[in-house]
């Protein structure tokens, strides 16, 4: 195990504790200054590639680049804590903008990329973004959301076009007059509270709210801890994800290299990018993860393939044990270190604990630094293997949601968040999350756990996806029911209620037998993250009967 990882108990005060680990970072650092620190120590190395394209930058391009676009927002106006707005995929220059927003004291709030106009407007009218950069290919909606709000943002492309009619980051890297030395920068005073990164909530039980990150919370949380200046980092996230921001943030803090992409998941193109940059850490959700180790006849060629890995860290959303346990066979190893992590966290708070137990029914210990409570409906403190909601304390002060001081008042109780997760810890100081508050329902009294289903479900042949929800009944309060998605071969075309009925019952006491039914959809909706809208099945359903 490695020792960043542990997980320590107060029986006095219920109070559960991650390693105390010293602050590497001092509190008036900020994380564009910390990153110009480590790019200067090595100019000549290359620090991103671009499979895509094959375009390479070096630490002292990227400097040349951040350091132009710097003047460029201060000669436009730009304060301390404006906004710039991201509706792009990685692409070469994106970290340019990211570091130049650091450094000038800009705050970055990327949208998903692939969202629609409304979904965009819904976003960047939470933070009215100064300038945004976007894709050619959704520059329209871009502008439509713009006009539509009355932004009076620039747009700028990520790449340049001369049919798009629209200026391109290019022009912002060419300032020809004399540039003041980086030790100017930050161009306003900073410190470790103001805000970086302004990350989307899940948007699992409502519109997407603003988390604020800070400088300092963003330099002292790592989603690896084994990363060096010799690690290649990657994930096929964009800046909309945590994860996308952390691979970024982490390569750059440690002098590593980062592969980026435009291009959309394959099992086999992610093999192929593995293979050919000798990728060590990697950040995947649970679908790519899933459609990388269940289907392959031959997982030993596939080990092979991705001998390379360090850490794969699987995070987003809930990983399956199925799917845990088949990515534990291919990257096994010899020593008690775990190359496969299960990573559980909150946009709120980043990393909250690491799986590299191998124990596939629980999410791990906790992450340095941070506390962890477990409270009932009450508020009262819970011991061991008593389920609650689970909050949590941490010494890099949260600056809440972004023009939302009521939902930011409403998650904190005496300075600790609210995380919305129901769980336990055990007597090994392992966390087991059980499920969201608001997936939580109850049925003839007996509160059920959708997750505990869903587990079942996925060891049946057949299924693809599963989503438990309750069906609304007058007697039982709700029913519980499921919402499945077959997989694409003979076993998902033999799959049927009556066998799922069946599996459900042998395996899972009556209390969690399927009575509100089986419905079969084509996919199930999610969140621009990737996360499943539970709340969205049953107005599906309502259509369709």
């Amino acid at each position: 195990m490695p020792v960043y990882c542990g997980t320590s108990y107060d029986s006095t005060n219920k109070i559960w504790s991650g390693p105390e680990q010293k602050v590497f970072y001092n509190y008036d650092l900020t994380l564009g200054e910390a990153i110009v620190e480590t790019l200067q120590l090595n100019p000549e190395k290359v620090v991103q590639i671009m499979d895509s394209t094959g375009e390479q930058v070096k630490a002292k391009d990227l400097l040349m680049n951040s350091k132009n676009i710097v003047r460029n927002f201060v000669g436009m106006g730009l304060k301390r804590g404006d906004v710039i707005g991201l509706y792009a995929s990685n692409t070469t220059h994106l970290s340019a903008v990211m570091l130049a927003a650091w450094l000038t004291g800009l705050c970055t709030h990327a949208a998903y990329e692939g969202c629609d106009k409304d979904e965009l407007k819904i976003i960047f009218d939470l933070s009215k973004p100064k300038i945004i950069f976007c894709d050619l290919e959704n520059c329209y909606k871009a502008q439509a959301a713009n006009e539509e709000l009355n932004l009076k943002a620039k747009i700028y492309l990520m790449h340049s076009c001369i049919d798009a009619q629209l200026p391109s980051v290019t022009e912002l890297m060419d300032v020809k007059e004399h540039l003041p030395d980086m030790a100017l920068f930050p161009c306003f005073p900073l410190n470790g509270d103001d805000t970086a990164a302004i990350l989307c909530s899940s948007g699992t039980t409502g519109p997407p709210k603003g988390v604020l990150c800070s400088h300092q919370a963003l330099l002292n949380r790592y989603a690896f801890q084994t990363f060096t200046a010799n690690s290649v980092g990657f994930t096929f996230s964009s800046m909309y994800w945590m994860s996308g921001l952390f691979v970024l943030k982490e390569t750059l803090l440690k002098g590593g290299l980062r592969i980026i992409t435009n291009q959309p998941f394959s099992p086999e193109y992610f093999l192929h990018l593995i293979e050919r940059y000798k990728i060590t850490h990697i950040i995947a959700n649970p679908s790519q993860l899933a459609e990388l180790c269940l289907k392959p006849n031959n997982l030993a060629n596939i080990a092979k393939r991705v001998n390379s890995i360090d850490t794969i860290v699987g995070g987003g959303s809930k990983v399956l044990p199925i799917v845990a346990k088949q990515m534990l066979k291919l990257l096994k190893s010899e020593n008690q270190y775990k190359r496969f992590v299960v990573a559980y966290g909150v946009s709120e708070f980043g990393v909250f604990s690491y799986n590299y137990t191998g124990q596939l029914d629980t999410e791990g210990l906790l992450a340095p630094n941070l506390r962890v409570r477990v409270v009932d409906r009450s508020e009262n403190l819970l011991g061991p293997n008593k389920q609650g909601e689970l909050q949590c304390w941490s010494p890099y002060k949260w600056l809440g949601y972004l023009n939302n001081p009521i939902a930011t008042q409403k998650c904190l109780t005496d300075n600790w968040f609210r995380t919305g997760d129901i769980g336990y810890f055990d007597e090994a100081g392992c966390l087991h999350i059980c499920s969201r508050v608001g997936d939580v329902f109850k049925s003839n009294n007996i509160q059920i756990y959708p997750e505990k289903v869903e587990n079942i479900l996925m060891k049946l042949r057949g299924v693809q996806e599963c989503c438990v929800f309750g069906q609304p009944d007058v007697i039982k309060t709700n029913l519980v029911a499921c919402a499945v998605v077959k997989t694409k071969d003979s076993e998902g075309e033999n799959l049927n209620e009556a066998k799922i009925y069946r599996f459900v019952e042998e395996e899972l006491p009556p209390v969690y037998h399927l009575k509100g039914g089986i419905y079969f959809l084509e996919q199930l909706p999610r969140t621009g993250s990737g996360k499943v809208l539970r709340r969205k099945i049953i107005e599906i359903l309502q259509k369709k009967l």
